[in-house]
């Protein structure tokens, strides 16, 4: 009986104690979880998205703010997180692909930068290359004058043309002052001339005091330009008195030397268009408005070596050559052009443009073509009918646009292909590294006045 009642007793104990170890857990939920099942939705109370941002935000708080007790009880989602991980929006994962990403504004500002400083590089090569041969043509011709080998006049035209490249050059650089000082260095070269001319002293020299005086005027005509560029009226009216004498006292000598044979057509032509631009630069500083008797005067001179030149050709001699008839024509034809624009008779003026241009073409190409290659025309020869050729080019192309084009093309073609023949020159003795010099200047100022029409744009 004992033994009934202490099994009994010992099973009770082992319930009771059963008991205490899982009543606490019921009486926590009293409610009953329902039964899961295919129709019930699942929704976690912690998103993967969720559980990943708060990893990567208690990171941050261990790895940087740890040690900061104010930060202790910050949310922590007021940090961002490190990870980036797809978002997840209505049931959706939404992912963005790094490959089709459309390119950033600034990088597309970033590539177009670039290329505006490749182009800026390059236009800045371009005008020092200019320059260079700009330099070249001012020392080279400087050093063939002082040794006799290169003529006033052919002097003078390269130092035009050397300084007016340079110049340009600075304006495209917005070197305001610039234009002043080369103006300056241009006037003391042609100081230097006039004082070795003085110099040189010899009365029975043919030529000599022609070129004495005509040096004179070159020099004067720069004071002229200075003056203007300084904006003092007193010395370019000074100047100009200076201008009308010399060239007076220029075309007085070199129609004495013409009449006895001492002086050419060149020098005659020459001569009687500085008193042209004289007259003309007095009505301009005074303000006197179309006053064509200056280019009345000048046109019958050219006339008169039309008719000169003409004779010669049909004499047979040399002075009649075929290129000199076709551009005594043109130089004619150029003048009465002239005066027909200054008239506003715009018809006459392209008539007389168009025949100078056809004649002064004419001219190059038997230069270019048949007596450069026989030994009888110069590079020089060849520059000087090109230069003709393309002022009647150029005043053409402004009265009638219609041409322009082809006119702009056939031009630059004969430039083309006089660098080609300049360089192709290996003896470059004497005179002749100033000719090549000039013709790539001339190639040279072609590319500046495409840079100011594209600027003017």
């Amino acid at each position: 009986m004992s033994d009934r009642i202490h099994f009994c007793i010992s099973c009770f104990v082992l319930l009771f104690m059963v008991g205490l170890v899982i009543a606490p857990s019921g009486s926590q939920s009293p409610l009953t979880e329902p039964p899961l099942d295919a129709h019930t939705n699942f929704k976690p109370q912690q998103t993967v998205q969720k559980f990943l941002d708060e990893e990567s935000e208690q990171t941050v708080l261990v790895s940087i703010n740890d040690d900061l007790p104010e930060n202790k009880h910050r949310d922590i989602k007021h940090f961002i997180p490190l990870n980036v991980v797809p978002q997840i929006m209505a049931g959706k994962t939404e992912q963005q692909s790094p490959v089709n990403a459309p390119k950033p504004k600034n990088q597309l500002q970033y590539q177009k930068q670039l290329t505006t400083q490749s182009a800026s590089r390059v236009l800045r090569r371009k005008l020092e290359q200019t320059v260079t041969t700009a330099n070249n043509l001012i020392n080279q011709t400087e050093n063939s004058f002082s040794r006799g080998l290169l003529p006033l006049a052919d002097y003078n035209l390269a130092l035009n043309l050397a300084y007016a490249t340079k110049i340009k050059v600075a304006e495209v650089q917005n070197q305001d002052r610039a234009k002043l000082q080369l103006l300056n260095e241009k006037r003391n070269l042609i100081q230097i001339a006039v004082e070795k001319l003085h110099a040189f002293n010899q009365p029975a020299a043919q030529g000599w005091y022609g070129d004495l005086v005509h040096a004179r005027l070159i020099l004067a005509q720069n004071d002229y330009e200075i003056a203007g560029v300084s904006r003092n009226r007193d010395g370019q009216q000074s100047a100009l008195r200076q201008i009308t004498q010399l060239s007076d006292e220029y075309y007085s000598v070199r129609e004495d030397e013409f009449g006895v044979g001492e002086a050419g057509l060149t020098e005659y032509r020459r001569a009687s268009r500085a008193v042209n631009l004289a007259r003309q630069e007095q009505n301009i500083f005074h303000g006197v408005k179309k006053d064509a008797t200056s280019l009345m005067d000048y046109a019958q001179d050219l006339r008169q070596i039309e008719s000169t030149v003409e004779w010669f050709s049909s004499k047979g001699a040399g002075l009649g050559r075929a290129d000199l008839v076709d551009l005594s024509k043109a130089h004619f034809n150029y003048v009465q052009g002239k005066f027909y624009q200054n008239q506003n008779q715009e018809s006459e003026s392209q008539k007389f443009f168009k025949d100078s241009l056809q004649q002064s073409k004419a001219a190059w190409e038997l230069r270019i073509d048949q007596y450069y290659p026989r030994g009888t025309a110069s590079l020089h020869d060849i520059t000087t009918s090109w230069l003709l050729w393309n002022a009647s080019g150029s005043e053409l192309t402004e009265l009638k646009s219609s041409e322009s084009v082809m006119i702009k093309q056939t031009l630059t073609a004969g430039l083309d292909r006089m660098v080609n023949t300049a360089d192709q020159i290996t003896d470059r003795r004497g005179r002749m590294a100033g000719d090549i010099s000039m013709v790539h200047c001339l190639k040279n100022s072609e590319f500046l006045v495409e840079l100011e029409n594209s600027q003017k744009k």
